[in-house]
């Protein structure tokens, strides 16, 4: 497995003003950009191939900085989202790049790993969901698993099942091309998006969906609060 996409694109709303004048990606953390974490948890992986999507106003910020993706040891090539629909969209326009791998990762382009990420290698599943033990899952989507099988999968749920064991889902997926075949029968969202738990929510009827847990922190960088936890966070380790 070679091939991955991270997603690059959004306008960054929740951290205005910073993101009127620099693409969200490219905020700093810690002394690097915010991008640089989940490239170096796809190096990690052992991925070589990674096919940005752009979106937004400020794109060409992230070219310019990326370029060809050899100072980072990786191979790079981009592709536009016109409109945000969806992550789920975002994936499917870059299918022409993940053609030649049975299967490949994606990423989002804010999530942050602070320890390797680890497939499941004792599943013969399609796909995997990287899942983190979070104490506040309403702020997320969440897998429960019962019997360590996942059974249920909702997004930003008010009420918890304490019945079952439940995980926050992050921003990190390994899929195999079916992916491509079940994109075919989405329909946009009530907020005009096609979603990646739909996908998601497909693999797992077929039985063919597995997960791991994230290790050490997981969190986004997509507020101010967030991207000032960070820095605090890797300032106290150090």
């Amino acid at each position: 497995m070679k091939n991955a996409i991270i997603l690059a694109g959004g306008l960054g709303t929740r951290l205005h003003p910073l993101t009127h004048v620099v693409n969200k990606q490219l905020l700093p953390i810690n002394g690097k950009f915010i991008i640089e974490y989940p490239l170096n948890t796809l190096k990690q992986m052992g991925i070589e191939n990674v096919t940005v999507v752009l979106g937004g106003t400020h794109f060409s910020q992230i070219v310019g900085y990326l370029q060809d993706g050899s100072k980072h040891g990786l191979n790079f090539n981009y592709v536009y989202q016109n409109e945000p629909k969806g992550i789920a969209h975002a994936i499917n326009i870059c299918r022409r790049h993940v053609l030649d791998d049975s299967q490949f990762v994606v990423i989002l382009g804010d999530n942050i790993y602070d320890t390797t990420v680890q497939w499941n290698t004792n599943t013969a599943a399609s796909a995997q969901v990287v899942l983190y033990d979070h104490p506040e899952l309403p702020r997320f989507g969440v897998a429960s698993l019962l019997n360590d099988k996942i059974v249920k999968i909702q997004e930003k749920p008010k009420q918890i099942d304490t019945s079952y064991k439940n995980y926050a889902i992050t921003g990190c997926y390994l899929f195999d091309q079916k992916f491509f075949d079940f994109y075919k029968k989405l329909t946009p969202s009530p907020r005009g998006e096609y979603e990646i738990t739909d996908i998601i929510h497909q693999y797992n009827d077929l039985g063919d969906l597995s997960w791991t847990v994230a290790e050490g922190l997981w969190t986004d960088a997509g507020t101010h609060e967030s991207i000032n936890y960070l820095n605090n966070y890797f300032y106290s380790k150090a």
